[in-house]
């Protein structure tokens, strides 16, 4: 029995943060209109989530129950739940070139996780653009 030895395969990118189609290297940002050098782009967010609050069903199912033995069963209607709804858009522009995510959110930790990633994102294109002012020109 003779080992083989394993065809070398083509190094994937390592991407850093993504979200929705949009990903990023430490050079480069990928998205489905084109790839562009990290830092030659802008990126802006805008959060287009709406939160509301309301009572739950169960709290009013509970009410409706527990009227007739207990008139403190009207302090289940102080329970409240808050739904956040909506999505958080990501626009990416490089030169005259633009592209728009729009990331569906359903949570605050969700919404919260969107705008952190595009944080980093910026941070990454500051970064990419200070390494570049640093590099000598010929």
């Amino acid at each position: 029995m003779t080992l083989q030895p394993v065809p070398a395969t083509p190094a994937q990118p390592h991407f850093l943060v993504g979200f929705g189609n949009v990903n990023a290297t430490q050079d480069w940002i990928v998205t489905p209109a084109g790839t562009w050098p990290l830092a030659e782009v802008n990126v802006t967010t805008h959060d287009q989530t709406s939160t509301t609050t309301h009572t739950p069903a169960w709290a009013i199912v509970m009410v409706v129950v527990f009227i007739w033995f207990f008139l403190l069963s009207l302090l289940f209607l102080f329970a409240r739940e808050t739904r956040v709804s909506g999505f958080v858009a990501v626009h990416i522009q490089a030169g005259n070139q633009a592209y728009t995510e729009q990331v569906p959110v359903w949570s605050a930790q969700q919404r919260a996780d969107v705008l952190q990633r595009a944080a980093y994102l910026q941070s990454l294109i500051g970064q990419a653009r200070y390494n570049q002012a640093q590099r000598p020109s010929y």
